[in-house]
């Protein structure tokens, strides 16, 4: 089953767009010091990257009568879903990871900062790989899905900054404090870039959200941040292959 997915990926062409975003991202950030070219380097991507992963992972684990025929073979719907979860990744992470690399190298940065970019491209895809899982499992029709994984891109990279601002001044009356709490969670993707900064003490912005993570979760790390990225990204997996084996397909 992985190996069937990840030939899939492996062979769609759009792919190549993984190794093409670092590179050519870096290159507008050249002689702006490593911490300000790290932090932009990972904006970049938590904008251009997720579009890329969310049509060519739906496309794969939405469709119905892929499944429908999959499953015709002897394994668990879990873990087949896992299994092609998985099989996805692996064909998505090696392009990646070449770029980062690349991305890198035009930036001239040290070891640890390459190394926190690697690991933060690679928090991302798993991030929105869980997303794309979730709501192929959910719907499994494959232009539902792909709407909705839109959707929900525009809401978290575009619309979610003015949102948790109008709340957080809507709330500043009422002993509510939990619930703009939960709406800063919600991104773990923005809770990592400002991990990032704080850690990093990159002289680039936070920006109001980023004033309001750091408030209202104290100080968060770049290691604390990205483990929380990862993880988020995990349980949107396993909770998709949940999903998937208990709906009637």
């Amino acid at each position: 089953m992985t190996a069937l997915f990840l030939k899939e990926v492996a062979r769609n062409p759009w792919t190549a767009g993984l190794f093409l975003l670092p590179p050519l991202l870096a290159l507008g950030f050249q002689g702006r010091g490593e911490g300000v070219g790290l932090v932009g380097l990972y904006s970049g991507l938590s904008l251009l990257l997720p579009p890329l992963v969310l049509a060519l992972a739906v496309l794969l684990l939405a469709s119905r009568e892929e499944w429908a025929f999959l499953l015709g073979f002897p394994v668990r719907p879990f873990l087949a879903f896992l299994q092609g979860v998985l099989g996805v990744l692996l064909g998505l992470a090696p392009p990646l990871l070449l770029g980062l690399l690349l991305g890198a190298g035009l930036l001239g940065f040290s070891w640890e900062a390459g190394l926190w970019l690697l690991l933060s491209g690679m928090g991302l895809l798993l991030f929105w790989l869980g997303l794309a899982a979730l709501l192929s499992a959910l719907l499994l029709e494959e232009r539902r899905a792909l709407a909705l994984g839109f959707g929900l891109f525009g809401l978290l990279n575009v619309l979610y900054g003015p949102l948790v601002v109008a709340l957080a001044v809507r709330l500043r009356d009422y002993p509510l404090e939990g619930l703009l709490t939960l709406a800063l969670l919600l991104n773990p993707q923005e809770v990592h870039r400002v991990g990032l900064l704080l850690g990093l003490k990159a002289p680039v912005l936070t920006g109001p959200v980023g004033y309001l993570v750091a408030e209202r979760l104290g100080t968060v790390g770049p290691l604390l941040g990205l483990g929380y990225l990862v993880l988020f990204g995990l349980l949107l997996t396993l909770l998709a292959a949940t999903l998937f084996a208990r709906r009637d397909r």
